[in-house]
């Protein structure tokens, strides 16, 4: 996320951003010269030229506020088509990257990180470029008057340009904080409201109240380090522009009197004296935001380099074995399993106490946990280890997961190849009847925040999506918990006809569903 991918981004447009923000100041700052003429007509009574003058001033005056107007509405088109660039890299690495994201996390990133490096860099481009305007129209101004005042002109920029060193590193960390804190707060958010609830089941709301309560008070502290920080800077800032008005008033009272540059100078350097002093205070601070945003940019650009999708030979597993499988847990506990061989085909029943591991051992098949120890082989049909491609393992969770889209796309998983093929596998889990309910049947859209479907229906949705996949490997954890027994023996004797491997999670199975699977593994804890 670099000022030169900004650029790219419309190399034209910023061009004219850039143009335009020169423009203004340079037409503001002709305006005050100009007034100079204007004192000497009225000096020496002409009318004519006074009149003239006052017309081209106002002219100046409405060119600047189209030119600033311009350049603001050209910049938010910018910063849109760079944002909508950055969020599509950002989704496109998160999606093809192995690592297990927190949605919180990412939502972070997407929002709040971007908001964050625009406010403090790019959005300042057009002022930054006012204000150096300001700087060097000003000069050459005043240069026209008497090489002096350039000269005082020349240390207050180079004394401002320097001021940014005493607390860019404070503000870099406080503007990480900031970042951190809210990805924090976030996590809280996500991780104590969807089990609200179970809280309120429990009477537990002070806890809630609690917790909640620290999140945003870490948030504040850190928000207020930063206004601390960007205080500073501007205090620092304004002093030293105040003392460069002071002695550039002072040093042209002096030309003035020893007859060096008209009197009309009096009127006009004081204009000249403010769009320095602004320049001097604000150019600074502006950098110094712009520095306190790098390591928050380079964590951004980090989050949207491309991820080696390049194809690596993955086969779609049929078979797997496990040897010396060991995951460590961040709380100390540590989950040993027996090695396990799965051949093609075969239907497993996956049984054991609560938190010997069943979940965790499709976890580590799905590949999203790593083991500590030991090692998964995937296999080919022919029984030979192969480079998996583990998106071609199908996996129905005790809650599945839908999207806010129809339940033909939830099935596709939004393949348009697979939309003949919907209904079908629909129809082979037992949708048909629920289908029925709904007015626009496989074409309902499934609302995220009021559900309409039922437990047992969004599960026979995963079931006909993981068949319309053609899964070789299908994973089902507690999958039919929500439908009644009639209908999930039914729909298992559907699912083990298929030549896929299936292992099943569940933890209340009567001894005739039981008798439909090859086998028991059974792991304990």
């Amino acid at each position: 996320m670099t000022f030169k991918n900004f650029f790219h981004t419309n190399r034209i447009r910023l061009i004219f951003i850039i143009l335009l923000s020169f423009l203004q100041p340079f037409v503001l700052i002709g305006a005050s010269y100009l007034n100079m003429w204007e004192i000497t007509a009225l000096r020496q009574h002409n009318s004519q030229a006074w009149l003239l003058i006052i017309i081209f001033t106002t002219l100046a005056y409405l060119l600047s506020y189209a030119f600033d107007w311009g350049s603001e509405y050209l910049l938010i088109r910018q910063v849109q088509e760079f944002n909508h660039i950055l969020r599509s890299k950002i989704v496109s690495h998160v999606y093809h990257d192995d690592k297990n994201y927190q949605a919180s996390q990412v939502k972070n990133r997407l929002t709040n990180d971007l908001n964050t490096v625009n406010n403090q860099s790019f959005n300042l481009i057009p002022v930054i470029c006012n204000f150096l305007g300001y700087v060097i129209f000003s000069v050459i101004a005043l240069l026209t008057m008497h090489w002096s005042l350039l000269l005082l002109i020349l240390i207050s920029v180079a004394v401002s340009l320097i001021l940014p060193k005493i607390v860019e590193k404070p503000l870099q960390r406080a503007t990480a904080k900031v970042s951190h804190q809210n990805g924090q707060y976030m996590d809280l958010i996500e991780k104590w409201l969807s089990g609200i609830a179970e809280l309120e089941r429990y009477l537990a709301g002070d806890k809630l109240t609690h917790v909640m309560h620290k999140g945003a008070r870490d948030l504040e502290k850190a928000n207020l380090k930063q206004i601390k920080e960007q205080q500073v800077l501007s205090i620092i800032s304004n002093s030293v522009a105040q003392i460069m008005i002071l002695i550039l008033f002072i040093w042209t009272g002096i030309l003035i009197k020893g007859g060096l540059v008209t009197f009309g100078a009096i009127a006009v350097i004081g204009n000249f004296s403010h769009y320095i002093a602004l320049a001097t205070e604000y150019l600074p601070f502006y950098f110094g935001l712009i520095k306190g945003t790098k390591t928050l940019r380079n964590k951004i650009t980090a989050s949207t380099l491309p991820v080696n999708t390049e194809d690596q030979n993955l086969i779609t597993p049929f078979a797997f074995s496990t040897k010396d499988l060991v995951v460590n847990f961040p709380n100390g506990e540590t989950l040993k399993f027996p090695d396990i061989t799965v051949n093609y085909g075969e239907k497993i029943l996956l049984s054991g106490d609560s938190g010997s591991g069943k979940s965790t051992l499709f976890k580590l098949l799905l590949g999203i946990l790593q083991p500590s120890l030991g090692k998964i082989e995937f296999k080919d049909q022919e029984g030979k280890v192969i480079n998996p491609n583990l998106a071609k393992i199908g996996y129905i969770a005790q809650d599945p997961i839908l999207f806010p889209s129809t339940i033909k796309d939830n099935i596709t998983m939004f393949d348009s190849k697979l939309n003949q093929l919907a209904e079908p596998a629909a129809v082979a889990v037992g949708l048909k009847p629920d289908l029925a309910q709904f007015a626009q049947g496989i074409e309902t859209k499934i609302n995220m925040q009021k559900l309409n479907v039922s437990g047992g229906q969004r599960q026979k949705i995963i079931l006909a999506r993981s068949q319309i996949h053609d899964s070789k490997i299908l994973l089902i954890d507690e999958g039919t918990s929500a439908i009644d027994k009639a209908a999930t023996r039914a729909i298992l004797e559907k699912l083990l006809q298929m030549p896929s491997t299936i292992i099943f999670i569940a933890h209340n199975f009567d001894e005739k569903l039981q008798q439909l699977f090859d086998r028991e593994i059974h792991l304990s804890k």
